[in-house]
């Protein structure tokens, strides 16, 4: 499969903030992912999230996959490394495989990217679950500015 032939990504506008954001800390970091990550991003369809297929590998929702020539599969949940909570169950968006299975769809294939390998593997998304719900809760990673908010404190600081 060429590359003009991979399949395309399609992200969540609002995720896309949050995973820009995510690139700029790698990127200050000097992380080995964060061009990888951040050109990802940038070749991605944005979607208003009403208008995601509900196929598409996303933030915070399940992914069952096959890294080609395994016999196996996996079933993850997608997440930002912030929001970790039980890391068995779980692959960060921060990773190779988690870069390489955002924004695509059940039935798409493609190798798995950043790995600095010459032969990357290949990934296979077979199946796209629910969102989490319930006891996930994400980590806020911006608040909007309000009168009652001094600068530079948490919201846990400005509650007590």
């Amino acid at each position: 499969m060429s590359k003009l032939s991979l399949p395309h990504r399609r992200i969540s506008a609002g995720d896309h903030m949050r995973l820009q954001a995510l690139a700029r800390s790698l990127a200050e970091q000097s992380h080995p992912l964060a061009a990888v990550f951040a050109g990802e991003l940038d070749l991605a369809e944005l979607r208003d999230p009403d208008d995601m297929r509900q196929d598409t590998v996303s933030l915070d929702r399940f992914v069952t996959y096959r890294i080609m020539g395994s016999e196996g599969s996996e079933r993850r949940l997608l997440i930002h490394p912030e929001d970790q909570m039980w890391p068995p169950a779980e692959v960060s968006v921060a990773t190779p495989l988690g870069i390489t299975l955002l924004g695509l769809s059940a039935g798409d294939r493609m190798p798995v990217v950043g790995t600095g390998l010459p032969e990357p593997p290949w990934v296979e998304v077979l199946a796209i679950g629910s969102a989490a719900s319930g006891g996930l809760a994400r980590r806020p990673t911006f608040f909007p500015a309000s009168p009652s908010r001094a600068p530079g404190l948490s919201l846990a600081d400005n509650q007590r």
